[in-house]
């Protein structure tokens, strides 16, 4: 209950202004995302006590409190979704902290997150505030290697897979690689609804320790795929 309603006072914030929103073209390119800072000021003024008890209730579970460490993002896109799904159906490790704050339809106003249909081809026509770790892009040489290597891999043969998930864990560490294996895995099981966007630009390192994490690997299939 304390949960939901820190979803809540967060969103009401969102919803009256209080976050400022962050230029990251790469972001808005890569995610189609657009990205809030969660400083929470008002007109240049601290907001009250309250608005950092919500938040620290909403991410109670994590290791790091600090409001410096989190982003908001708003999505008109279920890739995010997909991608919460596989995290939690294969206990992915080498992902970031994200959490759906609530649901948002063409008027800006909230609505029940049962709205959220997977595996469908349905074109949202409402938009997703999420609450996540803040992160920091790649330098070029690792998202060059990460490009070139994963971002094909839903055309090569298993045999090939195999390589490079070896090369990832010799190059980075094996939970990685392990990660990305099975997001592949979660992509080939639902690929009729999925398309695989995994590259450099999807993965990102967190700013308190540098650890590389997996964001956002699929595209959904939208609009103009019929279903059999």
């Amino acid at each position: 209950m304390e949960q939901l309603d820190a979803s809540k006072e967060i969103l009401e914030c969102f919803l009256s202004g209080k976050f400022k929103r962050m230029d990251c073209p790469q972001c808005e390119n890569t995610f189609l995302t657009k990205v809030y800072e969660m400083k929470c000021f008002d007109s240049g003024k601290k907001l009250s006590l309250k608005c950092a008890e919500c938040k620290r209730v909403f991410t109670a579970d994590t290791a790091d409190n600090a409001w410096k460490n989190y982003v908001l993002l708003e999505k008109q896109s279920l890739g995010l979704e997909y991608f919460l799904d596989a995290i939690q159906q294969y206990d992915l490790k080498n992902v970031p902290f994200a959490r759906r704050v609530g649901v948002l339809d063409e008027d800006g106003q909230p609505i029940d997150s049962s709205c959220i249909h997977l595996f469908s081809f349905e074109e949202p026509d409402y938009r997703i505030i999420y609450v996540m770790e803040r992160l920091e892009h790649l330098e070029e040489t690792d998202a060059e290697f990460f490009t070139e290597h994963v971002h094909e891999i839903d055309w090569m043969e298993q045999a090939d897979r195999n390589k490079v998930w070896t090369y990832i864990a010799e190059r980075y560490n094996e939970a990685l690689a392990e990660d990305i294996r099975k997001l592949c895995q979660y992509y080939r099981e639902h690929e009729k609804y999925l398309n695989w966007d995994l590259h450099g630009d999807n993965l990102m390192k967190r700013v308190k320790d540098g650890t590389i994490v997996v964001m956002d690997p699929f595209a959904p299939k939208m609009g103009d795929y019929m279903e059999e």
